[in-house]
């Protein structure tokens, strides 16, 4: 997968539109683009972020035709990665999800709900706020 730093324009896929805005015409923000080579914030999540990020997650976007895997858990777990994968017990993903904010969307990989309870990556916060508000 590629790595973004969170908060910066998305450009990974197209989109459905010619200047990169979403239908809303917001700009389109990158979040929990994590790769295993650039470290992450961490942190414990506020509560109710899970279930908010899991209700956001169903909607799949921009779906892509292969897998990606968890490149942390790769990383750390080194030679024993290959079997791993063979078991599936390597988290994998294959789209992304958006959160609606304050005039801006954010578009995050499936994978970043692995990413917040495995490792314990803590998204921005201005991204946790506009989940926590989608589906309160």
């Amino acid at each position: 997968m590629t790595y973004f730093v969170d908060l910066t324009p998305y450009t990974y896929l197209e989109r459905h539109d010619e200047d990169g805005r979403g239908p809303s015409d917001e700009p389109l923000l990158n979040v929990g683009w994590l790769d295993a080579s650039h470290p992450f914030p961490t942190g414990a999540p506020p509560g109710g972020l899970m279930p908010a990020l899991t209700e956001l997650a169903k909607v799949r976007v921009r779906q892509t035709r292969g897998h990606h895997y968890c490149e942390i858990c790769i990383r750390d777990l080194g030679d024993d990665a290959r079997e791993a994968i063979r078991e599936g017990m390597i988290a994998r993903e294959s789209a992304e999800f958006e959160v609606r904010g304050d005039n801006v969307a954010y578009a995050a990989p499936q994978l970043l709900l692995h990413y917040v309870d495995a490792h314990g990556y803590l998204p921005p916060a201005k991204f946790r706020a506009a989940a926590l508000r989608s589906t309160s």
